[in-house]
């Protein structure tokens, strides 16, 4: 199996395939995986935001990042598109997430304003922002479980009501409810 290093090395940004939808991407990449590089560039930043918000810590928040997409990628060829491929690997970082805390020693780390940056932003840009997501990262951690989630899946992943709905097991009501709920 190729290495999504090497993929995304060897196959540059295709503003064509951009415009896919991701169930053609995704039967393209079964065939060929290099049009994996498509369906991780699409996803790679509500992937990690989400993953951001569940970890507060950029570096952790990227690592799980790299192993979902590696997950994914090696369970391509096994995916049958019953549902969406989002929600599918929404479902993986769930699931990452979930196995980062059951294997994670317990420790206390407030000091991760380190960021990566653009060269735009100044450090006290990338500080406050970093220590606004780790404030609404901790609120999260007070409010019921199946609400923080909905949240997280939809102010950090900026996936749809219909597409948590799925994820979550959910009927669409009940999630616009877990919403309203969590955010009041």
């Amino acid at each position: 199996m190729l290495a999504l290093s090497t993929i995304l090395a060897e196959n540059p940004p295709d503003p064509a395939a951009m415009s896919l939808p991701d169930d053609v991407l995704v039967r393209r990449a079964q065939q060929d995986m290099h049009h994996f590089a498509t369906l991780y560039r699409r996803h790679v930043d509500s992937i990690y935001r989400y993953l951001l918000a569940r970890v507060s810590n950029p570096q952790d928040a990227q690592d799980l990042t790299s192993q979902t997409f590696l997950a994914a990628m090696e369970g391509l060829p096994n995916f049958r598109g019953d549902s969406p491929f989002v929600g599918w690997l929404f479902g993986i970082a769930r699931f990452k997430s979930a196995d980062f805390y059951r294997h994670r020693k317990p420790e206390t780390e407030l000091d991760t304003a380190v960021d990566l940056t653009d060269g735009l932003d100044s450090a006290d840009d990338v500080v406050g922002r970093h220590l606004q997501i780790e404030q609404v990262a901790r609120k999260l951690d007070t409010l019921a479980p199946d609400r923080a989630e909905a949240l997280r899946l939809r102010l950090f992943a900026g996936l749809e009501v219909a597409e948590i709905a799925r994820l979550m097991d959910r009927k669409e009501p009940a999630v616009r409810m877990l919403v309203f709920r969590g955010l009041r």
